[in-house]
């Protein structure tokens, strides 16, 4: 199931941005009870513009907390408990994997938030927050998406081979092996993985492994927000099931052992969060 919001839209991006950005959205909470969801480790990067009261962002595993506000992630590989406490407008543009780096602002790293200007000139994301505020989702998403598609494009053919082998590990859900990418795009495991270090801002194995975990909760929770309890039911259900070791990392993309750890402290966190 997905979690309850009091709005979600999702908006198509144009076919001038693809390999920089994948969709976009705007969430809305009017701020009558605290919200919750779930940031899945789906290897992606996000652009944020944020109107009213900043959430928090917490690592299950750590207790980590940073500010959900403004800004440009580089890509999740690790699950985070997004928390808004307070009315709030959000608007999202999901990024291919290689955004950021086609971007070229800065050199990938990810799990990274840079400031919204690395991207967004201030007088565009002025326009999109005044937009949000006057309840123009519609325009406001369309005033962001023209802004990234007049932004210059880095180019190579490092950038093009890395996101033929994205596709690939895409399009098979993550269930195949580094050597499987590598053989498929004509290269070897040292050139994979220089590429996905240096255009990605992670390993091979780290991409591998958010893909499966994210495509493994969606096949349970759905598209849209995702609800805490919903994962930890169904990471639950999965570590309880009786698979070998070996097929519930494959499939999840983490050991028994760490699965069930990440559902334990999810499971603590929106405990403590509903009581708080």
């Amino acid at each position: 199931m997905a979690v309850a919001v009091e709005s979600y839209r999702r908006f198509p991006v144009p076919a001038a941005l693809r390999g920089v950005a994948e969709h976009a959205w705007v969430a809305r909470h009017d701020g009558g009870q605290q919200h919750t969801e779930v940031l899945l480790p789906d290897g992606r990067g996000l652009l944020q513009v944020v109107r009213g009261t900043r959430g928090r962002l917490v690592d299950p595993l750590t207790g980590e907390d940073t500010p959900d506000g403004d800004g440009v992630r580089g890509a999740w590989t690790r699950a985070v408990i997004a928390e808004q406490t307070g009315p709030v407008a959000r608007l999202g543009v999901q990024l291919h994997p290689l955004g950021v780096a086609r971007l070229g602002v800065t050199r990938p790293a990810a799990d990274t938030w840079l400031p919204l200007d690395e991207v967004l000139a201030p007088e565009v994301a002025a326009r999109a927050g005044d937009l949000l505020d006057a309840g123009d989702d519609e325009a406001a998403v369309g005033t962001v998406l023209d802004a990234f598609a007049a932004l210059p494009r880095r180019t190579g053919a490092d950038l093009d081979h890395l996101e033929d082998a994205l596709a690939f590990i895409d399009e098979r859900r993550g269930l195949v092996r580094q050597t499987d990418v590598a053989r498929e795009v004509a290269t070897s495991l040292g050139e994979l993985h220089r590429w996905c270090t240096h255009l990605l801002g992670m390993s091979p194995a780290q991409y591998l492994s958010a893909v499966r975990f994210s495509t493994f909760v969606r096949e349970s929770v759905g598209a849209g927000p995702v609800d805490p309890t919903a994962t930890v039911g169904a990471v639950e259900w999965f570590v309880g099931a009786g698979y070998p070791p070996r097929e519930v990392e494959r499939f999840s993309g983490l050991p028994p052992a760490d699965l069930r750890r990440l559902a334990d402290h999810l499971a603590q966190r929106v405990g403590s969060a509903t009581r708080g």
